[in-house]
């Protein structure tokens, strides 16, 4: 496994060429572990947001998306809700 940090926004060139290859690690993790039939999540349904405070669309969706992580982590790894504040 290799990990690597790429600028998302604006995309730059490592983002580009490694997207579509990231994008089917994550279908087969949510296939396998969440057992999400082939067709779900879509391309369509990935949306990547800068990690900022100062970025409104982060802002706007940072109450949801905390929401949805801690959900995930309560169902799928049994943790608190405590541990995901």
């Amino acid at each position: 496994l290799k990990v690597r940090v790429v600028r998302s926004s604006p995309p730059s060139s490592q983002f580009k060429a490694t997207f579509q290859e990231s994008y089917q690690v994550y279908k087969r993790y949510q296939m396998v572990v969440h057992k999400d039939p082939p067709d779900k999540p879509t391309i369509n349904q990935v949306r990547l947001v800068p990690v900022s405070f100062e970025d409104p669309q982060f802002k706007s969706s940072f109450n949801q998306s905390a929401t949805l992580f801690a959900k995930y982590q309560m169902s799928v790894h049994k943790d608190t809700p405590s541990d995901c504040g």
